[in-house]
């Protein structure tokens, strides 16, 4: 049996990594999934993390680019059927390219017979009831659910430790930048601090056969701000 943990680099799966460590739970592999669309800051928060323990961090890709999946077209679907290709995962089911970019590459990596840990804090307790950690021939465990740690625990551990996220409090969602589950915060966030990866996301939904977000356009978006910044602008200069 051996002993896996699963880490995203999120505050959650680093809280849980480093508290398991500290506790002497028995760890055999620390494994990062990179999906390629991750932000920047997360790629040196990684690096940062393996240089304070004991372990190398694995990491595990998909053969394919999210290019290729993103511009190719299903074989099966009706969007297959009429020559449509994939675009952006829909909202209301889960998402394609963390199947087949972060969960596929994991699973051919540790195959069967394994403890994995998951870093699912207890706010998020139902995520851990999904079908696929029911089956299979692996064991999945949720040490901060045991723990009764919610993000917020996750938070004051770090800072306990002197570490600070680089990205908390800017994205709800730490992994891809592109998610079209990220919420219109976070969407401001992306397109007033990182305008390469902004008009990239632009470049995508223009090419999308489904849109970026149902009833949302990008430039409708950023107009609104734009226009909202305007108005603050001249509430000061009167």
């Amino acid at each position: 049996m051996v002993h896996i943990i699963s880490f995203s680099g999120g505050k959650d799966s680093t809280a849980m990594l480093l508290k398991m460590i500290e506790l002497n739970y028995p760890i055999d592999i620390v494994m990062f999934a990179d999906t390629t669309l991750e932000f920047p800051e997360m790629y040196d928060w990684i690096d940062k993390i393996e240089s304070l323990i004991k372990y190398k961090i694995v990491k595990v890709k998909c053969k394919h680019t999210f290019d290729d999946w993103f511009y190719g077209i299903p074989k099966k679907g009706k969007a297959g059927a009429r020559g449509l290709i994939r675009g952006f995962p829909l909202t209301a089911y889960p998402c394609w390219w963390s199947r087949d970019g972060k969960i596929k590459p994991m699973e051919m990596k540790y195959k069967k017979d394994n403890t994995i840990y998951i870093g699912i804090a207890l706010d998020e307790k139902k995520r851990a009831e999904a079908k696929r950690y029911q089956k299979g021939d692996n064991v999945y465990k949720f040490p901060l659910i045991e723990w009764g740690w919610t993000e917020k625990d996750c938070i004051k551990y770090l800072e306990k430790r002197g570490l600070n996220h680089p990205l908390n409090g800017k994205f709800k969602r730490t992994g891809c930048w592109l998610c079209p589950k990220q919420n219109k915060e976070s969407l401001k966030n992306l397109y007033l601090n990182y305008p390469e990866l902004w008009n990239k996301l632009k470049q995508y939904e223009k090419d999308s056969p489904f849109g970026f977000k149902p009833n949302f356009t990008l430039n409708k978006f950023e107009e609104k701000i734009n226009n909202k910044k305007k108005r603050h602008e001249q509430q000061w200069t009167e």
